[in-house]
């Protein structure tokens, strides 16, 4: 066959009208923050337990990458039971959990779980309530209760001199001691308060801790707990339409070092309330929710805070940031990646009652990071009417994943999505598919030339930046060298992956430089 040479004149091509080729087995260049299609069904997966409702709302990665959503299911329109499933990291059903990678237990009438923990001997620990009471269950690896556990692995505690008690976060020390924080009602005149019980690994309360392993403090409800690299515990929420913290002692006791006797109050707007909690490394504390802003509706808002728990004036404006995300949104889920980039996960409202997922990324000194997604925003229709993440994890790829729930053929359903991150994205020298083509010159100015070791028929090049943007496409390549013209690309690298029967056949780095 003669060698055919291929003269390519091709201009920017916006990354919403081209597709990306994923293959299995082979990181591929994909835009960060953009769905990754080698996870279920197009980068997501949604799960029926029974014929009522289905709610995911907490979710944990394991060091194996398996990824288990917690939650509650309805048997019936008024009694529901405690809920978890597991899925490989491709988003498949794991059938080595449960029975068919599902797991359902009844505590009592209306059992919720809400709080999903992994123990470093891989226990699954689900945190949740019943009526009146917190109710926390321990599950082996394969999904079955742990006996060891309390009763039968469940244990119930009932907070005195309170009622509707209600666990929102569990937490591990490194001594393998369990932290539970939520809130409970009283009848005085802050009707909510923070709650904060420990435990034993066997499930006993602590008693060494507070009053007989419980503690209660005197504002709001908290729904996200962290422990700090000193000990110190910061239960995060909100009081009175403001974000607000408390931070106790290891032995339970208030710190009063923290805030204004051990308590911070915020407040982001007219209204708002924090629903998720981070530490960061240097142990500043990170505070996201949603607040309502005059003209503007609820918007995505975090706080960040000193490690005395005043506001870091070098993050945001004076500490805070709200960020608008369709025309409602609200923050549920924040998660710190290693690089100290912020993300913050929940929901987005795109028309009548209408929400979608919707996750947003953060520079350090909380700037949106407009490498991810679109202008650092990236949003994820799923049901027809709402779907909400609750939320959310980091795999060891760097893949970014979403728990919650859609509301489809009338009624809920737990629900994944997955997300392409940094270490996803194919920028790597280990893409790089050394042998199958010689470029030459390398940099080059007005035009390189690919040339390939074998010829190639209806083949496909796409091009992308260092962000991991699509800048380039060309379908219907046929030959074995390809003349590639700069066109109006600007200086700077480049990475090419050229396709053909939707293998990758050859992929290397292009520079651009205006010598």
């Amino acid at each position: 066959m003669k060698n055919k040479k291929i003269h390519l004149e091709t201009s920017s091509i916006s990354i919403l009208s081209a597709l990306l080729f994923i293959v299995t087995g082979i990181n591929s260049f994909a835009q960060i923050g953009s769905l990754d299609n080698t996870f279920g069904t197009n980068g997501k997966v949604i799960t029926t337990l029974g014929t009522f409702i289905d709610r995911g709302n907490s979710m944990a990665v394991q060091d194996d990458d398996k990824i288990v959503l917690g939650g509650y299911t309805h048997t019936t329109y008024t009694t529901s039971d405690f809920a978890l499933i597991r899925y490989n990291n491709d988003g498949t059903l794991d059938n080595s959990f449960g029975t068919g990678g599902k797991v359902t237990t009844p505590i009592g009438n209306r059992s919720q779980g809400h709080s999903v923990a992994i123990q470093s001997d891989g226990k699954i620990l689900l945190g949740g309530h019943e009526n009146w009471y917190i109710n926390l269950a321990r599950y082996n690896s394969d999904g079955s209760l742990d006996t060891t556990f309390g009763s039968g692995g469940i244990v119930i505690t009932d907070v005195p001199d309170h009622y509707s008690d209600v666990c929102k976060s569990v937490a591990i020390q490194t001594d393998g001691k369990i932290l539970l924080g939520g809130y409970a009602a009283s009848n005085g005149p802050d009707l909510r308060h923070f709650v904060l019980i420990r435990y034993n690994s066997d499930g006993s309360l602590d008693t060494a801790f507070g009053s007989g392993g419980i503690v209660v403090g005197s504002i709001g409800e908290c729904h996200s707990m962290k422990v700090q690299s000193n000990g110190k515990i910061v239960l995060g929420g909100f009081y009175d339409f403001s974000f607000a913290m408390e931070r106790y002692n290891s032995d339970g006791t208030l710190d009063s070092t923290f805030g204004t006797n051990g308590k911070v109050i915020t407040s982001i707007g007219s209204s708002s309330k924090g629903h998720s909690m981070a530490i960061q490394d240097d142990d500043k504390i990170v505070l996201g929710g949603y607040g309502y802003t005059n003209g503007i509706g609820f918007v995505f808002a975090l706080a960040r805070y000193n490690t005395d728990g005043t506001l870091d004036n070098t993050f945001g404006i004076g500490g805070t940031i709200t960020t608008p995300v369709g025309t409602s949104s609200q923050g549920n889920s924040i998660f710190i990646q290693n690089d100290g980039k912020i993300i913050l996960a929940g929901k987005s409202k795109n028309g009548t009652n209408i929400f979608d997922f919707a996750l947003v990324r953060y520079t350090t000194d909380g700037t949106l990071d407009t490498a991810f997604g679109t202008g650092g925003k990236t949003v994820t229709p799923i049901g027809i009417s709402y779907s909400i993440a609750e939320s959310m994890g980091i795999d060891s790829n760097g893949k970014i994943i979403l728990g919650g729930y859609v509301y489809i053929d009338s009624t809920l359903h737990f629900a994944l999505t997955r997300y392409n991150g940094d270490a996803s994205t194919g920028l790597v020298e280990d893409f790089l598919i050394q042998g199958n083509s010689k470029v030459y010159p390398n940099p080059f100015n007005a035009s390189t030339t690919i040339e390939l070791s074998t010829p190639v028929d209806n083949a496909e090049l796409t091009l992308f930046n260092t962000y991991g943007q699509l800048v380039k496409q060309v379908e219907n390549i046929s030959g074995q060298e390809i003349q590639l013209s700069r066109s109006n690309l600007p200086s700077g690298i480049y990475f090419f992956k050229l396709t053909e029967n939707n293998i990758i056949i050859a992929a290397d780095k292009l520079i651009i430089d205006n010598e």
